[in-house]
């Protein structure tokens, strides 16, 4: 297999869709990279046949954790962002409990870069949080995303449910 190019730190607009229809908005630039890790999640399946060592290994699935560190944002964008839930306004709790896929709380994430194709998360929530810096030169502001394989509580299975794409489309 023959490389096909080389990855030089630049621009990356981060995007997210808010609405019903997944359209997104910009909220906006990072130039230190976006950062996605990708779990497979796989557990061990013990059984006395084989003692310790797992007999075989289920596949649970996958999650994504996308890591951004703005350097610009559009503030609307991401109260809306921080809106999501059963929440009044923006600094108040949730109903504890609240299942955000069920409820339509999950959103879109979209990441594009010069030097790469874009990726699409379709299910995604913030996950750990999200914060700055006050009083820095910068005042870089981080965010973390986390995708699932959203699949409604009513399916048989979530066989073929995209965890992400690589098109904006």
């Amino acid at each position: 297999m023959a490389v096909d190019g080389y990855c030089v730190n630049g621009a990356a607009r981060v995007q997210v869709g808010t609405g019903s229809a997944g359209a997104l908005e910009l909220l906006g630039y990072t130039d230190r990279g976006v950062q996605i890790d990708i779990t497979e999640l796989k557990k061990d399946i013990v059984t006395d046949i084989s003692g310790e060592a797992p007999q075989d290994v289920q596949d649970m699935s996958m999650t994504a954790r996308i890591v951004v560190n703005l350097i610009a944002m559009d503030r609307a964008v991401f109260k809306k962002l921080q809106g999501r839930g059963d929440r009044t306004t923006p600094g108040l709790a949730n109903t504890a409990g609240l299942v955000l896929g069920a409820g339509g709380y999950l959103f879109r994430v979209g990441i594009e870069s010069p030097f790469d194709e874009p990726w699409s998360f379709n299910k995604c929530f913030i996950r750990p949080g999200y914060g700055t810096t006050l009083a820095s030169a910068a005042n870089p502001f981080r965010i973390e995303f986390q995708a699932i394989p959203w699949a409604a509580a009513t399916a048989v299975t979530n066989k073929d449910t995209p965890l992400w794409t690589r098109s904006l489309s």
